[in-house]
């Protein structure tokens, strides 16, 4: 074999700084380029990830030593361990033992003894198992240490809770917000006199009180920019947020934290359930009295009405209005009280969008059915599930995609061919075969195209990256969607973990029935599903015009499921 071209690979994540200078960046490289010397290879590249945690493989040198591997640059990788490549046993395993040798590149982890040129390589599927296994036993810390600060009634979030600030001489403890606090006394004490949070709602609305986000977005918190180039939306008042800060105890003075924990390797957080909770009482200064609290939240409580069983959507948060883009509610529907999902936004004015309504029954169906289909075709046909996703998620289709390679082919030899004319012009200009004016008027010219030019080639070449990058996230999606292959049911931590986003579309009405089409966005896959099926005919049927209606949300009353 001759002389391999090779890709030093380095990475350290915050928790192996805590290791020591063995571990640093500057060790690696000074380790492995001696390694690469003494045994003859040939260092084309040095790929660092700094603080960068081994179980995230979407690492940015990382994802440029890939791109190289697939361009034919790269013959071998060396690392210093295993560990360094990552600590998910999963993944690693796929990179050493498919990915490499598919792509005929010889790896190499040094202090693990693994080299993909031999064939005795069992060590490293154990020592992947280790490395995880050491991630695992760092999240376990790390939620431990998590739990002890609540326990010491340390503030811990991000950000503080409408109506106080965090302390400037202490970001883990609360101090009142003189601007907002009103606020949140205001609502409690319309919520004791018997009004609801749709009528507080409104009544903020209509007295231009500035909603939350809006304190946010001014005081630099959050980016809510889009949102508030409508100048109306400063005082658009959600009766969720109303419901949810009448039930919060932190105006009591009471600190409640560690509600959600995140979930091992897949970077999302689940519930967790109440008794879990940690509360600590008195941690800072109240803004209602424990009887107002109990007098507003028994008066919410009164204007619920009862649901069956203790009903809760799988679909919590990520069901979505198709044409605006807001959360459908849940709600119940005529006499039989069926479960139907509504758009929010024509909820609160029938002018600015449809109700986009759907049973819940039938959005169950048509999404687990969808999964189905996927997982299934992940687990029999990985490669045919992969083309799949990037043909329907790509933002350019394949046709585009060669035609924007030809066109940077394009630009790339314009390019060399303005640079060319560069040097002729220096030669005839110092030669006397051009006059200064035309030289002054051609170099002007040429330099304008250059920069167009090199415009147009970076604007193709991010185009280009774009088709990459889907193709990596096709891959994980295949991968996630094979685990699932068999699924019977669809619960909440399935669902988070394999979709992001369901948008519902308004019903259409044919000769045939009720057409309703539902698009669903997956986790890595992007927009690959689609569902149009046989909506169920309602009881009491549409009138074509019901989204000019006032009031309601159809021909029967609707009532929000609690």
């Amino acid at each position: 074999m001759g002389i391999l071209r090779t890709a030093l690979y380095c990475r350290l994540s915050k928790d192996d700084m805590l290791q020591g200078d063995s571990e640093s960046i500057k060790t690696q490289k000074a380790m492995l380029t001696q390694y690469a010397k003494e045994h003859g290879f040939m260092v084309v590249e040095i790929y660092v990830d700094d603080g960068w945690s081994g179980l995230n493989f979407d690492r940015p040198d990382f994802n440029r030593m890939l791109d190289d591997i697939e361009a034919g640059k790269i013959d071998a990788v060396i690392t210093k361990d295993l560990s360094r490549l990552g600590r998910d046993h999963l993944k690693v395993g796929h990179f050493t033992e498919i990915y490499f040798p598919m792509k005929n590149v010889r790896y190499i982890a040094v202090n693990d003894c693994v080299d993909t040129a031999n064939k005795n390589n069992d060590i490293a599927a154990l020592k992947n198992v280790m490395n995880e296994f050491y991630s695992r036993d760092n999240s376990r810390k790390i939620r431990s240490s998590i739990r002890a600060r609540a326990k010491a009634g340390l503030y811990r979030c991000s950000y503080a809770p409408f109506g106080y600030r965090k302390s400037p001489d202490n970001h883990n403890k609360l101090i009142v917000d003189e601007e907002t606090a009103w606020i949140v006394k205001r609502v409690f004490v319309l919520a004791n006199a018997g009004m609801g949070a749709h009528k507080i709602a409104k009544t903020f609305r209509d007295e231009k009180v500035s909603c939350p986000s809006w304190w946010q977005h001014t005081r630099g918190q959050r980016d809510y920019s889009k949102r508030f180039e409508n100048p109306q939306n400063q005082f658009e008042w959600s009766h969720t947020i109303i419901r949810n800060m009448i039930g919060n105890p932190v105006y009591l003075g009471h600190s409640v934290m560690c509600k959600t924990e995140s979930i091992f390797k897949v970077g999302k957080y689940k519930k967790l359930p109440e008794e879990e909770w940690i509360r600590i009482d008195n941690t800072h200064e109240p803004l209602v009295t424990q009887e107002l609290f109990d007098g507003a939240n028994a008066k919410i409580l009164s204007r619920k009405r009862d649901t069956t069983n203790n009903f809760v959507s799988v679909f919590s948060g990520l069901v979505k209005c198709g044409t605006c883009g807001k959360a459908l509610a849940l709600r119940y529907w005529g006499r039989d009280r069926h479960r139907i999902y509504v758009c929010t936004t024509y909820a609160h004015n029938t002018k600015f969008c449809t109700d986009h309504r759907i049973y819940y029954e039938d959005l169950y169906n048509a999404v687990l059915a969808d999964i189905q289909y996927h997982a299934r075709l992940a687990y029999e046909d990985r490669e045919k599930a992969v083309a799949l996703a990037v043909k329907m998620n790509a933002k350019a289709d394949g046709s585009r995609g060669k035609s924007n390679e030809t066109k940077l082919k394009q630009a790339r030899k314009r390019y060399d061919e303005v640079t060319r004319l560069f040097d002729r012009l220096y030669e005839d200009s110092l030669s006397g075969r051009i006059s200064n004016d035309n030289f002054t008027r051609l170099i002007d010219k040429y330099q304008s195209e250059q920069g167009q030019l090199l415009g147009q080639i970076q604007t193709l070449e991010n185009a280009l990256q774009e088709v990459k990058d889907n193709q990596k996230n096709a891959l994980q999606w295949a991968d996630l969607m094979a685990e699932y292959a068999g699924i019977q049911e669809l619960n909440a931590e399935n669902l988070n973990l394999l979709v992001e986003r369901i948008e519902v579309f308004d019903r259409a009405e044919t000769e045939d029935g009720v057409n309703q089409t539902v698009k669903i966005c997956y986790r890595f896959g992007g927009y690959i599903g689609e569902r149009t099926f046989k909506a169920k005919v309602l009881k009491h049927p549409f009138k074509k015009n019901s989204c000019t209606r006032k009031k309601g949300v159809g021909n029967e009353k609707a009532t929000s499921v609690s």
